[in-house]
């Protein structure tokens, strides 16, 4: 087996060669003809991951649509529902950086298609349990099939565009975020309403098990697309060196300590938003939750769709996604405030979808910059660490945060302020006017 740094080689009919994962490089193998050559493309690849992302959002907030009926059912009380949400992203973001390493020695696709059949087996799985202890270990599995999904996928969708390409693409792959939630929220309610809570799962784990078998046709990227690095050395020091680069590298320290922020932000409005605007707004729960979500889904498909068309129209480069990414967090956190303390509900209603499109606007050019950060073969271990970064530190603790602080005498007020504080704190992270060019 030759390596593909070298000599590229082809398969005996004439197709291209596949390029896999050796010990510790590229190297390219023979290939049967593919039956579907669309998804050996970019096209192809950018269509299926981002058709999985919004599956994948769409399962990750299932529960938040039938907590009700799984309190009736299973006699959980809110405490043990919440731990539902904790095991998952636990789970989540410990396996992310596990997966991150083993995409070094194995094949990405392949590790892919089981990571979605992991988590949509498990979601499936869910539709059928008894008690709350079968529920509470199938979402920890829900969060290793996720882990190997959000480790993996922008890491290989990165590899099939070039640099100044990556930031629309990746804004494409995003747009899946809200779109997924929102109809997460939206098919939980009318499913559970229609046929039960069980229904809800079941609808959710099926699409996933059928495009896991999708996966399976993607190809790592194209030969002529793969950045050429020195392949690594199989010692253990050389090895931890290697590890090192990308802990070492600005770039990708600065992207991280900023999304960490905007998660911990994100995470605390998704959960606390509409309860807000319900007990301190006096919104009618229906009203808060449904304008709360087409403010997501809007907001979220203009801002990161307009983010990597302006990231691409600026270059790509890092510096200046960087650049757009900090200035739209420094205009989102201003708006944030004046929607958490206005009271007119249509002006509410404009800034807060102003305050989400800038949001979601950075996110693309963000994501580009952490995979643009590091080389090609450390690209999926680099996501696995910001995975856990971020959820470590960003929404595993701040729904609690916010919720102790609204319980307290403080009250709700102050407790929400600190979604703007972190968007400050996102934007501080990515302007570069206190870095040196």
């Amino acid at each position: 087996m030759e390596d593909v740094g070298k000599n590229p080689t082809f398969a005996a009919h004439g197709g291209p060669a596949l390029v896999k994962y050796g010990k510790l490089g590229y190297h390219a193998t023979k290939m049967a003809a593919p039956t579907s050559r669309f998804l050996h493309g970019a096209t192809g690849t950018l269509t299926l991951l981002t058709a999985l992302n919004l599956l994948n959002y769409l399962d990750r907030y299932l529960l938040a649509g039938i907590v009700a009926p799984l309190q009736q059912s299973l006699g959980a009380t809110q405490t043990e529902i919440g731990f539902l949400t904790s095991a998952f992203l636990l789970v989540y973001m410990i396996a992310a950086p596990v997966f991150g390493l083993a995409a070094r020695r194995a094949s990405r696709p392949h590790l892919l298609a089981v990571g979605i059949f992991i988590w949509s087996a498990a979601t499936l799985a869910s539709g059928f349990v008894h008690t709350l202890l079968q529920l509470l270990l199938l979402r920890a599995l829900v969060g290793i099939g996720e882990a190997a999904y959000s480790t993996l996928g922008p890491a290989l969708l990165a590899g099939h565009f070039k640099p100044e390409r990556r930031a629309p693409a990746l804004s494409i792959f995003y747009a899946a975020i809200p779109i997924g939630t929102a109809l997460s929220y939206i098919a939980s309610g009318m499913l559970s309403e229609q046929w039960g809570w069980r229904s809800v799962f079941i609808a959710g784990g099926v699409p996933g098990l059928l495009l896991a078998f999708l996966c399976l046709r993607l190809r790592e990227p194209p030969l002529n697309a793969i950045e050429q690095e020195p392949e690594v050395s199989a010692s253990a020091g050389q090895r931890a060196a290697a590890l090192r680069t990308v802990l070492g590298s600005a770039n990708f320290r600065v992207a991280t300590i900023g999304l960490t922020a905007f998660t911990f932000a994100f995470g605390a409005l998704a959960v606390w938003m509409p309860h807000y605007l319900t007990t301190v707004r006096g919104w009618s729960a229906v009203d808060a939750s449904a304008s709360f979500g087409i403010i997501i889904v809007a907001a979220g498909l203009l801002g990161t769709l307009g983010g990597g068309a302006v990231a691409r129209a600026l270059g790509g480069g890092s510096r200046a996604c960087l650049l757009l990414s900090g200035v739209c967090m420094l205009a989102a956190a201003p708006l944030t405030v004046a929607a958490l303390y206005c009271t007119d509900t249509v002006l509410v209603m404009t800034v807060l979808f102003l305050a989400a499109t800038f949001a979601f606007a950075s996110q693309g050019p963000v994501n580009a910059v952490l995979v643009n950060a590091v080389p090609a073969d450390l690209r999926a271990f680099a996501v696995g660490a910001n995975v856990l970064a971020i959820h470590a530190f960003g929404d595993v603790p701040s729904p609690v945060i916010v919720g102790r602080i609204a319980d307290s005498s403080w009250g709700w007020e102050w407790a929400m302020a600190l979604i703007p504080a972190a968007m400050l704190l996102s934007a501080l992270a990515w302007l570069p006017i206190w870095r040196r060019p």
